[in-house]
């Protein structure tokens, strides 16, 4: 009886020791995976496809400064979560370049592509000079969208099309980065899939010159862009509805708390450093048409977008315009948008060519507070108090009401705009003149 106190004594005493052992075991950090460097001489990795090649799930590759000539596939969910950061000073330090870059013998089309991949972070790294284009993150259809991605501190430039470039996801963000010299444009978030419980994407804090378009976002949704520059291009932001892409049409969105200004870009003109990726959104009376060079803000039959509190100023054709899509496509209806509280000019001395344009189709796009007297394109049919009627507001004027075709958007190569003028040297120089 003694022996077995004693033995039942001691394991007691060893289940207790043992209870106190399990919370210690279980409180452990795993350890974080081991970060892939990447460098030109030196390292295990000398390119940065070798490393997104050994990586796997929530994987860091980190690379040195220096310039690398390839275009990086990242493809799979094996690659989910995945950070690709350069770690010098500065954006430039690592630099894609795709003048003579190649994958299997052909010309990179982009400097890294994410197929198919969640939560993929692009970070701290500079690109210019891809076949099609810069940053590139891409779902493959309404069933099989990308979750989730982060561009941040980017430099993208002179690409064919896109700078940053996402297409078929959900959620994400673009942020603290630039994009300009591109054949369409500096940002683009488009095809976005129908969600009965949206989650939202955020382009913010960006910088786009010199580009076609500054933002584009071809049936895109759910996306925020906010507190931005959007200067020196053909037209500053420019959400559209095209039977091109999936998902029609571009609803949901919001522009707000940005600069947007001279996009007088005539990328047409000889000698221009970019040239246009688009053969014309559709052909008119034999000539090909694309989107108006000199306006700050173009909603292409859009639902449901709302442009407040931005400062818009020295566009030479409108500040904002707002239409349907002239060939009538049935999806690309100007329904329902809101144009609000926006500045109008720089304290009265920078002004638009015309701050407001709305085409008279559609119904509930509604305009208030866009400064004391902001300046409207008229109609000879309707009174602006029709065309633009004051929110909010479900109606829509009637067709006859409706600006005559000679003043709608889409002008042939006639109508472009003169020369404008070039802004300011360098996207650190705006910010200095525009951005207290």
């Amino acid at each position: 009886m003694i022996r077995s106190s004693i033995r039942g004594g001691a394991l007691a005493a060893l289940a207790l020791l043992a209870t106190a052992i399990v919370p210690a075991v279980a409180a452990a950090k795993p350890k974080a995976p081991k970060a892939f460097v990447v460098c030109k001489h030196g390292c295990r990795y000398t390119t940065i496809q070798s490393a997104v090649n050994a990586s796997g799930k929530g994987a860091t590759i980190q690379i040195k400064p220096g310039t690398y000539s390839e275009g990086v596939l990242v493809q799979g969910h094996k690659h989910n979560g995945l950070t690709i950061e350069g770690i010098g000073k500065t954006p430039s330090a690592v630099y894609l370049n795709g003048t003579h870059a190649r994958v299997q013998g052909n010309p990179a089309q982009n400097a890294i592509e994410g197929d198919n991949v969640n939560n993929l972070t692009l970070e701290n790294m500079k690109e210019q000079h891809y076949a099609a284009n810069g940053f590139f993150i891409t779902g493959s259809n309404a069933k099989h969208p990308c979750h989730g991605y982060l561009m941040k501190n980017l430099i993208a430039g002179f690409d064919h099309a896109y700078g940053m470039y996402v297409f078929e996801c959900i959620g994400g963000r673009m942020t603290q980065s630039t994009g300009y010299g591109n054949g369409d444009s500096g940002f683009y978030i488009g095809g976005t899939p129908f969600q009965k419980k949206p989650v939202w994407s955020s382009v913010d804090h960006d910088t786009a010159y010199e580009n076609v378009l500054g933002y584009s976002g071809t049936n895109s949704k759910y996306v925020k862009i906010t507190n931005g520059m959007f200067y020196n291009n053909g037209a500053g932001v420019a959400p559209n509805t095209l039977a091109s892409e999936p998902f029609q049409p571009a609803t949901d969105g919001i522009i707000a708390n940005n600069k947007i200004f001279w996009n007088n870009f005539d990328y047409y003109l000889p000698g221009s450093p970019v040239k246009t990726v688009s053969s014309g959104l559709a052909t008119l009376d034999g000539v090909s048409a694309n989107y108006p060079i000199g306006a700050g803000v173009l909603l292409f039959g859009t639902t449901d977008w709302v442009v407040k509190n931005n400062q818009i100023f020295g566009n030479w054709l409108w500040g904002v315009g707002a239409f349907s899509n002239p060939l009538t496509n049935v999806n690309a209806i100007n329904n329902g948008n809101r144009i609000i509280n926006n500045q109008m000019g720089a304290n009265g001395k920078d002004l638009n060519g015309t701050d407001l344009f709305n085409d008279g189709s559609g119904k509930g796009t509604c305009f208030a507070n866009n400064g004391t007297h902001p300046t409207l394109a008229t109609s000879p049919t309707a009174p602006s108090s029709v065309l633009y009627p004051t929110c909010p507001t479900t109606a829509g004027p009637p067709s006859s009401t409706r600006l005559p075709a000679a003043t709608r958007p889409i002008p042939p190569v006639s109508a472009r705009a003169a020369t404008p003028p070039r802004c300011c040297s360098s996207a650190a120089a705006a910010r200095t003149a525009w951005w207290p």
